[in-house]
């Protein structure tokens, strides 16, 4: 007789699915990328904010010296952004990796992954996947943006240094364009009246001509510009008589188009240059056209290096086992390598400005770090005990 609280089997095949399926890395993926962005975004403003603070700061004096107002600084200020983010990108993307990976494992994510069976490449994944963001905008910065800000900024300085005349007419101030030549205007109204006008002038002989006049107006003709002096004096001391010759005048015409800045046509320089127009190849060619292919292949190993530091801020802090006393050395460690990287970047620019067939010495430090990257993974996919150089060593010494 059957129990009726018997409990029947059945004969049916379960299909367990893998904890770690495809769908779930993708998740995770998107998941760190996104954690990325938000320290990102904040080491690029601070980063940038300083370094452009340092080079606005230049700009100021360059405003007031030739009287420019306030929104020429502005506009200025905006031209050098463009060169500043493309200098701070990748420090700003090694600083976020390193940050994102240290909070990972202080708040125990970065361990769970691993138990759930992610291995190192896995990991590694979403930080090369930004890296590859970081690389298109750096790419089109330093190739398109930048220099196309930096041509704009030169442009508008170069506009600046030819407006002689907001140098020269400055109210309450001795202004001297040339030597032995000082203006003086009391006050310069806003319809262009110029009252209490003094100009002393000495020639190589020593002799001295001051103008002075009450009132004046700024006269633009077709071919120069004219001080107008009214109801004015002329003032003239001889040396060798010892007299002063004073002539009166109802109006006087002051050429100022002899204090003009003869800048002449601007030539625009290699930063300046979007990358198409410029010359690829560095060897064989004449010394202009190679000192603007490295720049142009500098652009590439800055984008170059941009893909690379995310994933090497990262592997740098889960390479290692553990610290329960947090990553204090390692973080060290990861920012002398990255001012080490940069520092051969610049010394092998260097180099091959002075050795032009070398030019594979550009990519040196791309290479270094994407070598070093390498052998981070590998050690942490196999365990620092496999890899122990001495037990190897001792092995080899064993069989012996």
């Amino acid at each position: 007789m059957d129990c009726p609280y018997a409990k029947k089997s059945y004969n049916k095949s379960v299909s367990i699915k893998p904890l770690w399926g495809h769908s779930r890395v993708k998740l995770v993926d998107r998941y760190i990328i996104r954690q990325l962005f938000g320290p990102f975004l904040f080491f690029l403003f601070v980063f940038a904010g300083i370094i452009w603070l340092n080079q606005a700061l230049k700009i100021v004096d360059v405003v007031i010296e030739n009287g420019q107002p306030g929104i020429v600084f502005v506009e200025l200020s905006m031209y050098l952004l463009p060169r500043v983010i493309e200098s701070v990108f990748p420090v700003a993307a090694f600083a976020s990796a390193l940050f994102l990976t240290n909070r990972l494992y202080a708040e125990s994510e970065y361990v769970v992954l691993m138990a759930a069976g992610q291995t190192p490449l896995d990991f590694a994944k979403p930080f090369f996947s930004f890296g590859i963001i970081s690389f298109v905008a750096v790419s089109i910065l330093a190739h398109f943006i930048t220099p196309v800000s930096n041509n704009a900024f030169q442009l508008r300085q170069h506009e600046i240094r030819q407006e002689y005349l907001s140098q020269l007419v400055k109210e309450g101030a001795f202004i001297s364009p040339q030597k032995g030549i000082t203006f003086y205007f009391g006050l310069v109204h806003s319809d262009g009246l110029l009252e209490d006008i003094l100009i002393r002038e000495i020639n190589e002989q020593g002799r001295q001509v001051i103008h002075s006049a009450p009132t004046g107006r700024i006269v633009d003709t077709d071919t120069d510009t004219k001080l107008v002096l009214i109801n004015g004096t002329l003032q003239q001391y001889d040396l060798e008589t010892r007299l002063l010759n004073v002539v009166q005048f109802d109006s006087f015409s002051y050429d100022l188009s002899q204090f003009s800045k003869n800048i002449g046509t601007r030539i625009k320089g290699t930063a300046e240059t979007i990358t198409p127009k410029l010359p690829w190849r560095i060897s064989g060619t004449g010394r202009d056209t190679q000192l603007r292919a490295i720049d142009a292949q500098s652009r590439l190993v800055k984008a170059l290096f941009s893909l690379v530091m995310p994933l090497l801020g990262a592997a740098i802090l889960f390479s290692g086992n553990f610290s329960r006393s947090g990553f204090f050395y390692r973080i060290s460690f990861a920012v002398m390598l990255l001012f080490g990287l940069n520092t051969l970047r610049g010394a092998a620019e260097s180099y091959v400005e002075k050795i032009p067939d070398h030019a594979f010495m550009l990519y040196s430090p791309v290479l270094l770090g994407v070598s070093i990257i390498i052998a981070l993974i590998v050690i942490t996919a196999k365990g620092w005990n496999r890899l122990n150089i001495f037990r190897l060593i001792s092995g080899k010494r064993a069989q012996a």
